[in-house]
């Protein structure tokens, strides 16, 4: 019977597949997500504990001082601000109230899988606009605007993920224009920027007041290094955040998420500051090695590497494998569909842990050497 009765949206889909799965094997370090490397700030579990006192009351469903705070600090309305149970709440949310069936979607590909996956559960019609992978997949967002024509909407990922690429302001800029006049939502998520020194530069956060095609998502998981914590946040014009609070989850976010995402957000920006600072350095010292090991290793936009394994003759899946043995996680890029199958995502940490990912990479390498000898 429930064969019969199920969406046929629902029936053929397969949940998307993401880095970070280490929760059953906690000795293993994981490279594969994109957190802040200096981890959550170390008060955070005092403020854990100090929230907790407050859960006897159900939590504010308007989340109004988390709300004041995030505006504050990004200098915009609170009413121009939502938060979600993190950023993937926000992906869904948004496919729920603005898509339909039959809708064309435009996504650029590779990219985040949980865009895709939230406007196929509404029946939209996705159109992949593919980035070449002989220009580093940087996106041109003249040929990205190209396919607009009768879009609902067309989702940008800045920095991408998995490629660690960046698309300049002016650029995001022309394209919320152009969608605008062709009457597309634009789905900006800048849930990597906040780790980069760029992340003032090319944020379009100030300009959602302006724009009222153009959502944009952030999160607390990467600034703050707090996954199992789930806390996202997104600007838009009023308008239409009216109508994504009409559509959200009722008490989405707890008491304790609430409370302890306002003190992060209000005490807490240079545990951020302090880590993009790193990272910057840090980043740079890892390409050099990384080539040393792994041949032509492209530079990356941001803080994490989206490097191709063809010098090595292993794919993706094969290389997560021979790192594990040695203690590491890696992404395995398969699940990007494409060429990723052949490319590995890893992030950069601290001066210690980068130096443990590449000892673990240069007896990975070895070990992969040996097989094929």
């Amino acid at each position: 019977m429930i064969n019969k009765v199920v969406r046929p949206e629902v029936r053929s889909m397969e949940r998307p597949r993401h880095g970070g799965d280490v929760w059953d094997d906690l000795d293993v370090k994981d490279y594969s997500s994109n957190v802040n490397p200096l981890g959550p700030p170390p008060r955070l579990e005092q403020y854990i504990i100090e929230a907790a006192s407050e859960l006897h009351c159900y939590p504010d469903d308007s989340c109004a001082r988390l709300k004041g705070s995030i505006a504050s600090r990004y200098g915009v309305g609170a009413d121009n601000v939502i938060v979600g149970a993190g950023s993937a709440e926000l992906i869904r949310l948004f496919a729920e109230v603005f898509v339909s069936p039959g809708d064309r979607i435009v996504i650029p590909s590779p990219t985040f899988a949980e865009y895709g996956f939230g406007c196929r559960l509404m029946g939209a019609r996705l159109v992949d606009h593919v980035l070449p992978c002989d220009q580093d997949f940087k996106l041109d967002v003249a040929e990205l605007a190209g396919q607009l024509d009768g879009a609902k909407a067309v989702y940008v990922c800045n920095p991408n993920n998995p490629t660690s690429r960046m698309v300049g302001r002016r650029d995001l800029l022309d394209l919320v224009d152009e969608a605008a006049r062709k009457r597309t939502l634009v789905f900006l998520d800048e849930t990597l920027l906040e780790l980069s020194s760029r992340s003032a530069e090319l944020s379009l956060v100030p300009e959602v007041e302006g724009h009222e095609n153009l959502f944009i998502i952030r999160s607390f998981t990467k600034a703050f290094a707090m996954p199992g914590l789930r806390v996202g946040y997104g600007f838009g014009p009023r308008k239409m955040l009216q109508y994504l609070e009409a559509g959200r989850l009722t008490w989405n976010l707890g008491t304790i998420e609430q409370r302890v995402a306002t003190r992060l957000m209000e005490e807490e920006q240079e545990h951020v500051a302090r880590a993009v600072r790193m990272l910057e350095d840090e980043k740079r010292r890892m390409h050099a090695r990384a080539e040393r090991l792994m041949g032509k290793v492209p530079m990356p936009d941001s803080y994490f590497f989206f490097a191709p394994l063809d010098a090595l003759g292993v794919a993706s899946a094969e290389f997560r494998q021979h790192m594990l043995r040695h203690g590491v996680l890696v992404r395995d890029c398969s699940s990007f569909g494409g060429v990723c199958s052949g490319y590995t995502r890893f992030c950069v940490k601290t001066p210690e842990k980068n130096d443990e990912f590449l000892d673990a990479l240069s007896s990975a390498v070895d070990d992969i050497a040996e097989g094929r000898s």
